[in-house]
Order: structure tokens, then sequence, then C-alpha cells
């Protein structure tokens, strides 16, 4: 008898599409009472004692696979919008009297060419009386959280994101031609802006990479490309360098794969390209989460993120985690003003794309987008970088003796 095997129809999935929703709820303020400045270990703390208070509730589809090329877009409806509403970012907006409660069915539906799938979660939420929330501004003197809010914050003030925001002022793919924008908010860190590229022959301004030695490159494992792709870095003077990827790999931890994809390229990136350093991994010594049991080391630190257009948008870090197979950290929108204005949502494209902490005139790799709240902790790699730097080489027949490089927060307040 001939066996033939088994055919795998839509690659094993029942569903064209499918997605999981992430729940993220944290206490808010409606209306303050009285407000205070205090220092709790690095942190400078507004203490808000409110009069009233209530939960904001942000739901965020995260598409677990696609069957087709083409993107996927979410709505959000509400079975209770008079008294509890969701806007097009699946931000919940309570609109009851306080000391109520109320409920809704959030209806998610997702679209992905053809295919669409709905998810319904039940969101239950209350407006209570008097509570504290604080509301961290700023770092001690002599804190790591200091160095790595003042540059940021610093060039915020004041800073005008229709014209502040872009990194480019223009973009030519084809000639192809980049000026950089001599008033975007952190011009003064261009040197260093020079790690990122923002063109590839495989997704043109989509799916980036980031430098991290002279050779070697990180990007989304999801959104990645290989062998042949012409890569275009711009140094501080807008002169075009281009790279070729001739090996390429995803990085693994403990077995399981992480969405962090190294290449390496044909030649060392000249001196005008300057490699990104890794955010350290040792970073809960010198950012602690304090004895509040909802907060987390260096959680509300702002972080530079770039997206597909070259914008330089500002984000918080929240915490470390999710996805649990894998380092990670959870990223959020900010909660003061002035990092607000240059916030704007993470979406489909800008996979891969970098997120950085800033400190000095230095930026120093956080993640690269997994999703639009989440990606991996490269800080919590680096044996696993480093191991897959030599393999590369290896591959390649060319050892570069390259490692990755931690940031160094010794300098700063040890608070272990």
């Amino acid at each position: 008898m001939t066996t033939l095997g088994t055919v795998s129809l839509s690659q094993g999935k029942i569903l064209s599409f499918w997605f999981d929703v992430n729940i993220f709820e944290e206490l808010t303020e409606i209306s303050p009472d009285s407000s205070e400045s205090i220092i709790e270990d690095d942190k400078l703390i507004t203490r808000f004692t409110t009069s009233k208070s209530g939960q904001q509730v942000t739901l965020t589809p995260i598409t677990n696979y696609a069957l087709n090329n083409e993107a996927v877009r979410y709505i959000f409806e509400s079975d209770n919008p008079t008294q509890i509403n969701v806007n097009v970012d699946g931000v919940v907006v309570y609109q009851v009297p306080p000391e109520q409660s109320a409920s809704a069915v959030i209806t998610i539906k997702g679209f992905n060419g053809p295919a669409s799938i709905e998810r319904t979660v039940l969101v239950s939420l209350d407006v209570s009386g008097a509570s504290i929330i604080d509301v961290i501004d700023g770092g001690a003197v002599g804190s790591a959280r200091k160095a790595l809010s003042d540059v940021i914050d610093g060039a915020l003030s004041g800073a005008n994101p229709a014209t502040q925001q872009l990194i480019y002022t223009s973009q030519d793919h084809v000639t192809p031609s980049y000026v950089r924008n001599n008033s975007f908010f952190l011009s003064s860190l261009v040197d260093a802006l020079t790690c990122f590229s923002p063109w590839n022959s495989v997704g043109a301004n989509r799916r980036a990479g980031t430098a991290i030695t002279k050779r070697h490159a990180v990007l989304a494992n999801h959104y990645k490309y290989g062998l042949g792709t012409a890569v275009r870095f711009i140094t501080s003077d807008n002169t075009i360098v281009t790279r070729t990827v001739v090996q390429s790999a995803r990085i693994f931890k403990n077995g399981l794969g992480t969405d962090a994809y190294m290449v390496l390229f044909d030649s060392d990136l000249p001196e005008s390209i300057t490699p990104c350093k890794l955010f350290p991994s040792n970073y809960t010594n010198y950012l602690p989460a304090g004895a509040d049991p909802s907060s987390y080391a260096a959680k509300d630190i702002p972080l530079l993120a770039i997206d597909q257009e070259e914008k330089g948008i500002v984000l918080d870090f929240h915490k470390r985690g999710f996805p649990l197979e894998e380092p990670a950290i959870i990223y959020n929108s900010p909660k003061l003003s002035g990092r607000l204005a240059f916030y704007e949502s993470i979406i489909a494209g800008d996979s891969g794309n970098p997120l950085f902490a800033v400190i000095g005139s230095e930026l120093w790799l956080m993640s690269t987008f997994w999703g639009s709240y989440a990606g991996p902790f490269y800080g919590g790699m680096v044996p696993e970088l480093n191991a897959m730097i030599t393999a590369l080489d290896t591959l390649q027949g060319d050892l570069t003796g390259y490692t990755v490089t931690e940031g160094d927060l010794s300098s700063y307040t040890d608070y272990s």
C-alpha cells in the first residue's frame, strides 16, 4: 500500500484569521480635589486626592494570524453607549454619575480582506468616592529616571508636533534623496538617529531595521526581510548608505522563538552611522518599582518610537512581562500633556520599528514593535543576540568579533 501523506489546508487554520483581545484597566482621575508633590525613591510625584475616580479600560486586538496579505482593521461597538461607550482606538469611555456602576458588551469586529471575525468583551465599570492617584512627573536628583526623562521632556517643552515631529522634511525613495528636519524636536541627537533604516528593498518604508553593531541589525520576526535585501541608512548630513543582507535568522530564548530577528550585512557600516546600545537588563536596580503594588520598575519613563512615516512618537514604558514566552515590554500612551502631544497610535505597518530610551546624546534600544502595545525586550536577550552574531558570522565565513553593547546606569543612584 502506498502512503501519500497528509495535506494541510489553510495552513491548518480553521478560520482565515483570528485575533485575541488584550484588556488593560487602570485607575483614572475624574475630578481632582487636592494635590501635593512628593518624592518616592527615584520618582518625583504629584499625588492627587480626587473627589471622584473610576476605571479607564483600553481594548487592544492582537492579530494571531491572517492568511492573506491584506491589512487587518478593527472597529468597536458598545451595546450601551449612553453609559459606556468606546472610541475608534478601543478606549472605553465611562458616562454615568458618581457612585454608580454600569456594564456594556463591547463588540470588536476584525476585517482581513473578505474575512471577518467578531469577538465580544463584557466591561463593567464604576465611579467611586475619594481616592489617591500618583502621577510621575520626573526623576529625583541623581537618579537614572531623571537622566532618562529630562532629554525628552526638555525637548518637548514648547515643541510643536506639526513642524517638529517629522525626522525628515522630505523622503524620495525612488531617486533616492532624504533631507533631515533641522527642527525635529530631538535634532540634537542627529548622530544617534542614524542607527535606524527608513527604507529597504522588500518593504520600502516598512519592515524597519535598526543597527546594533556595525554589521548587524534587528527587526520584527513577523515582519522581516531576508537574504539579498538592500537596506538604507542615512547619515547626519543626508548621505545615503546602502548595505545588503547576506545572512539572517530568528532569535530564540529558552528554546522558544521571539519576535526579534537579526540580519548580517555584506560589509561594515561607516563611522557616520552610529549603532545603538541596548537598554540594560539590570535597570530595576536603578529604576525601582516602589511600594505601590500596582507600580512597576521604570514605569512612565518616556520612550522615543519611530513609525513607518519616520515620525518621532513619544510613548511611556509601562512594565516588563507579556508575552510570557519571551523577554518583552509593554508600552502605553503618555500621561503627561507635553508627551501626549507627540503621541500617535501604533498601527499596521509600524511593526519592527524601534523604541528607544534617550539618555545624554545616546539612543538605547528598548524594543521593536510587535503590536500596538508590546514588543521584545532586547536587554533581556544579550547572550542570545551575541550568540546569533557569532552564528551568522560563521555561516558567512567572516567573524566580525562584534558584540552588542548595553547602556550603563552605574553612575546613578542604586536602589537595590
